[in-house]
């Protein structure tokens, strides 16, 4: 069998043959890992729970920021669309250094 060690290395370091993994699947498996942890001292069992405790409160925090990205991604469309309708020209959004004079105030 013929390995081509430098194609390998080559998609390695680029990162080619990594493949994209939402966060979510990742906090999934972290809850499943933590949860299969046994702990053997009273000490460990704490140390569990405080790790389940910030899992969920980033879990927590992830969907917010998700919810906050999806209300963006709307609002955005929503503006192309207007973009669109005016002729691509959105009020305020206009080339601003056309109104600015030498000393960059904008009149």
């Amino acid at each position: 069998m013929n390995f081509d060690f430098n194609k390998m290395t080559r998609k390695f370091l680029m990162g080619e043959g990594k493949q994209e993994v939402s966060p979510h699947a990742l906090l999934q498996a972290l809850s499943e890992t933590l949860s299969s942890i046994r702990a053997r001292s009273k000490r460990d069992e704490n140390k569990i729970a405080v790790a389940k405790t910030h899992l969920y409160e980033i879990t927590r925090s992830f969907k917010k920021l998700q919810e906050q990205v999806n209300i963006l991604e709307e609002k955005l469309q929503v503006l192309e669309e207007m973009s669109a309708m005016a002729g691509g020209a959105v009020e305020g959004h206009a080339d601003s250094r056309a109104d600015e004079d030498k000393e960059g105030i904008i009149r």
